[in-house]
């Protein structure tokens, strides 16, 4: 494995972290957990039985997270974000 795929890895684990700590925070009773390689960009799908949240995270995105950058806070916004239209 590549040392840009272990950083791929690595951040999609950390993003998939982050997620599920809304995911618990909104009510999800969750199914699944999914991420889709769509050839230039990826989606990470949390399901419920009711309810399905996606967030689109480019490659780059994905690897700068594991990096623990200051720009990691708009990455956080986010799947933030995404969760907050549970709410509504």
């Amino acid at each position: 494995m590549s040392e840009q795929e272990e950083q791929l890895n690595k951040g999609k684990a950390m993003l998939e972290e982050v997620a599920l700590r809304y995911a618990g925070q909104h009510g999800l009773r969750l199914n699944e957990v999914e991420w889709v390689n769509q050839g230039y960009e990826w989606l990470l799908k949390i399901s419920d039985a009711e309810r399905t949240v996606r967030v689109v995270f480019s490659p780059d995105e994905i690897e700068m997270f594991a990096e623990d950058l200051p720009e990691n806070r708009m990455t956080k916004s986010k799947i933030r974000d995404a969760f907050a239209s549970l709410s509504m």
